[in-house]
């Protein structure tokens, strides 16, 4: 899979502007293309002017063939000058799980008519220390596979690297609710793994986005299943 990991920090008094003009894109993008599975747009709870993007794709082709949409251009000139400072963006390969894991978000036949953002969703970046990458790799996928395969409220643990700078990780989580992820936080396998990394790390880490689906609504396929690798 080639993913796109995008954190945005939008202008205060743009916030709403900027999410319509999201949804519009990622609507478009997973209803009309065919190589797109997701475009999930998160929004920070505690700083509500943080927004992340994971945007899932066949291919490094099928996201190129996505900046020519129209819904694409929509989008772009509609936010452009929205942000405060300029977005970080990632081109990512999935390390965790691997491409037969349940990917596509949408569902046949469902719409936006009922609406909910209740999910809790971890969208953060990670330095990690270069002679450290397979490790760090190989730990997180461990505390992934407890995760999807014990914790009923967490629907994906992902784990996504940077195609041009391998030395960044990236972590996608999705639980149920709040409640879910501050259960997974007790877990034994968590707690491993934070053991483990703890002085992996290549210097600070930028705080993470944390929140709430803003689209697609919670009805949509938001489960990996269970994979194993």
């Amino acid at each position: 899979m080639f993913i796109v990991m995008v954190q945005f920090n939008v202008k205060a008094d743009k916030v709403d502007e900027f999410l319509e003009a999201a949804k519009g894109d990622g609507r478009g993008s997973v209803t009309h293309e065919y190589g797109c599975h997701r475009f999930d747009i998160i929004q920070d709870s505690t700083d509500p002017n943080r927004i992340g993007f994971t945007e899932v794709y066949d291919s490094e082709e099928a996201f190129n063939v996505h900046t020519t949409q129209e819904h694409f251009k929509v989008w772009a000139d509609a936010v452009k000058d929205l942000h405060d400072g300029s977005p970080k963006v990632s081109k990512c390969r999935n390390a965790f799980p691997n491409d037969y894991a349940a990917w596509p978000a949408a569902i046949s036949g469902r719409d936006e008519s009922f609406f909910s953002g209740s999910l809790h969703i971890i969208h953060a970046a990670l330095p990690v220390l270069a002679d450290k990458v397979d490790d760090f790799i190989e730990a997180a996928t461990l505390d992934a596979l407890g995760s999807v395969h014990q914790e009923p409220g967490c629907h994906r643990f992902d784990l996504y690297q940077n195609i041009e700078n391998p030395s960044e990780l990236w972590l996608y989580e999705v639980y149920a609710n709040a409640e879910a992820f501050e259960y997974h936080r007790q877990t034994p396998h968590i707690k491993k793994w934070a053991e483990t990394v703890k002085d992996w790390y290549d210097g600070e880490r930028a705080p993470a986005i944390r929140g709430t689906n803003i689209w697609p609504p919670d009805d949509w396929n938001w489960s990996t299943g269970k994979p194993t690798a």
